[in-house]
């Protein structure tokens, strides 16, 4: 059975590049999302919000997880 379920609002921005060319990636958290929050809504807010970003965005992600537990 699931309990304390939580989504997280995921900006992956490039902050750099290493020796052999390679990005480098920062990610930035907002937890304490809405998990009844639709997909569409999640990626428009995301959107936005890469736009005040001084690093270029690589991505936008949702990140679920609960707990898991036996009933019993």
């Amino acid at each position: 059975m699931r309990h304390t379920k939580k989504t997280t609002l995921q900006i992956t921005r490039i902050t750099g590049s290493d020796e052999t060319g390679k990005d480098r990636h920062s990610y930035l958290n907002l937890a304490h999302v809405n998990p009844e929050i639709a997909d569409d809504d999640l990626l428009s807010i995301g959107k936005k919000l890469s736009n005040l970003q001084s690093f270029p965005v690589d991505g936008i992600g949702r990140v679920d997880s609960c707990l898991l537990a036996q009933e019993g």
